[in-house]
C-alpha cells in the first residue's frame, strides 16, 4: 500500500511532476530530501546532475548545438541568433518576450544584448543548468518563474545582468529611457521578488516620474545597483527610517 501523504504534500508532488516532467517517485525523492520544501526541491533538481535525468557533458553540448542551429536566422552568422530566432525560441519554451522571464533566460545564456543569443552563451548556460532539450528548458523556466517571487538572490542575479545587456555598443551607461523600461519590467512583473509599490505608496511610479522630470541623465552601474537596494529598503520601511545623509547613496538618491 502506498504511503499516505497530506493534501499539501500531494499538491507538491503533482506540481513537481508538472514543472520537471519527472515521474512520481523522482518527485517524492526530491521533496523528501528537502523536508517537503517545494522551492528547495526544485532548486535541487535543476542545480544537480542526477545520472538518471542528465546527459553526459559531451552529449549535452551536442544536443544544445543542434537546438541552437534550429533557431539560427542569418546564414552569414553561424554562431549568433537575432531577434527573429530568439523570439521563436522563447515562444517554444513558453517564455513571454515582454516579461521578466525573458530577462531570466538572458541571464542564463548570457545574451550580449537584447534579442541576441550567441552559440557559446547558449550552450554553456544550459549545460550548467543540465537542460539539453527544449522540454527541460521549458520546465526549468516554469519552475524558476514560480519560485522567483520568493527568491531575492535569483532576482538580484537577473537584475544585475540586465544592466550589462541594456548597454549598447561600447557605452558605459544605460540611456535613461531604456533603464526606466527595464525597471518597469523588473519591478512590476507578478513574478518579481521586488514589486516596487505598496497599497499606500506607488514607489516605482514616483521614481520614474522624478527621473523623467529632474534627472534626465544616463544611468551608470552604481546608480542601477543602488536603485535595487533603495527599492528593497523602501518596501521594508516606508517611513524611510533607514535614511542617513552620511551613507554613500548615488547623487540621484540623495
Amino acid at each position: 500500500m502506498p504511503p499516505a501523504y497530506t493534501t499539501a504534500q500531494k499538491a507538491a508532488i503533482t506540481q513537481f511532476m508538472q514543472f520537471t516532467s519527472q515521474d512520481r517517485n523522482t518527485a517524492v525523492r526530491h521533496l523528501k530530501s528537502q523536508n517537503w520544501n517545494q522551492q528547495a526541491a526544485l532548486d535541487g533538481f535543476f542545480n544537480t546532475t542526477p545520472a538518471a535525468t542528465s546527459s553526459s557533458p559531451a552529449s549535452a553540448k551536442t544536443n544544445l548545438n543542434k537546438i541552437f542551429d534550429k533557431y539560427r536566422d542569418d546564414p552569414g552568422a553561424p554562431d549568433t541568433i537575432g531577434v527573429t530566432g530568439m523570439t521563436k525560441y522563447l515562444k517554444d519554451i513558453a517564455v513571454e518576450i515582454e516579461d521578466i522571464g525573458m530577462l531570466a533566460v538572458s541571464e542564463i545564456i548570457q545574451t550580449p544584448s537584447m534579442g541576441e543569443m550567441t552559440r557559446e552563451g547558449f550552450v554553456e548556460g544550459w549545460t550548467t543548468q543540465n537542460c539539453d532539450t527544449l522540454d527541460k528548458q521549458k520546465a526549468h523556466m516554469r519552475a524558476l518563474l514560480k519560485a522567483l517571487p520568493t527568491s531575492k538572490d535569483t532576482f538580484s542575479k537577473i537584475y544585475k545582468y540586465t544592466y550589462q545587456m541594456a548597454r549598447t555598443g561600447n557605452q558605459k551607461a544605460v540611456q535613461l529611457d531604456m533603464a526606466i523600461a527595464y525597471w518597469q519590467l523588473l519591478f512590476s512583473s507578478p513574478s518579481s521578488a521586488v514589486q516596487w509599490s505598496s497599497g499606500s505608496t506607488p514607489w516605482l511610479e514616483w521614481w520614474t516620474e522624478f527621473l523623467n522630470n529632474r534627472w534626465k541623465k544616463s544611468v551608470n552601474k552604481d546608480m542601477w545597483n543602488e536603485t535595487l537596494k533603495f527599492a528593497v529598503m523602501t518596501l521594508e520601511d516606508e517611513g524611510l527610517g533607514f535614511w542617513n545623509e552620511e551613507a554613500s547613496w548615488p547623487s540621484v538618491v540623495d
